[in-house]
């Protein structure tokens, strides 16, 4: 298939805007080439409300290469921090997003659109203002686990005792049922310390998405997967205590950030 993207559009083919980002701000820039396919970025302003957008065809980018795909998606990021670290609020828009122009002026379509649901979007820009989104992932150690359940809970120790006192015929059953014990209160432990984490991070943070757990690495598995939207002044609290979570025996803990807010948008 064609890059429709790369392709120098058509005489007489209808011009869109391409859409980064909303920010909380109201001046008419240009950001230079900095945009997909070195496409010059610039703002596009109602209000103290603006739009970071490119000039376009008015057709969605396409490839069958994922390496300029990833590079388009790269890009379309990299305005967004551009225009984070400038105003210090936005509200990212997904990749893709294109307004086609009317008759009557270029960008008059998304000024119009910007006017219609002002209220919504100055209220979402100013709720993340001095607000950063930060990744929170809690691994832990599955035999680590096990052994401190096995070690602790008074059920497991006697289960042991009766398995070894039983004939050898009989002890592949006791095995069995103490390794569904084993994995039951492993379970129970993992559903605990979550709800026990959760509880610790909530007063540093102003929202929290849990997101999908992914797989862990290096024997550890993910416990949690979050997505924080986190104030300034609460980023030390934030990671006291994700430091006494990873102090805890079998746990560790990974913080990325600070991201503009892809996840509260």
């Amino acid at each position: 298939m064609e890059d429709m993207a790369a392709a120098a559009p058509e005489a007489g083919a209808q011009q869109a805007q391409y859409v980064y980002c909303l920010a909380l701000g109201k001046e008419d820039v240009r950001l230079g080439g900095i945009g997909i396919d070195g496409s010059e970025v610039y703002s596009i302003v109602h209000n103290d409300i603006c739009a970071l957008v490119h000039r376009c065809p008015a057709s969605p980018y396409q490839a069958e290469d994922d390496k300029i795909a990833r590079g388009w998606v790269t890009a379309h990021h990299r305005v967004i921090e551009t225009a984070w670290k400038r105003w210090g609020a936005v509200l990212p828009v997904t990749f893709n997003t294109i307004i086609k122009e009317r008759e009557r002026g270029p960008g008059e379509n998304l000024i119009d659109r910007m006017k219609l649901d002002y209220g919504v979007l100055k209220g979402k820009l100013e709720a993340v203002v001095g607000k950063a989104e930060y990744v929170v992932q809690v691994f832990w150690d599955p035999a680590i686990v096990s052994k401190q359940v096995t070690e602790t809970v008074p059920e497991m120790g006697e289960l042991r005792a009766e398995l070894n006192s039983k004939p050898r015929g009989l002890q592949y059953m006791y095995s069995q049922k103490l390794e569904n014990l084993v994995r039951k209160q492993v379970e129970l432990k993992a559903s605990a310390d979550v709800m026990d984490f959760y509880g610790r991070l909530s007063p540093c943070v102003d929202k929290i998405n849990v997101e999908k757990n992914k797989p862990g690495e290096d024997g550890k598995e993910m416990l949690m997967n979050l997505s924080c939207l986190v104030r300034a002044d609460k980023y030390r609290d934030l990671e006291l205590a994700l430091g006494d979570v990873g102090r805890l025996e079998g746990y560790s803990v990974r913080l990325a950030g600070p991201l503009p807010p892809y996840s509260f948008c």
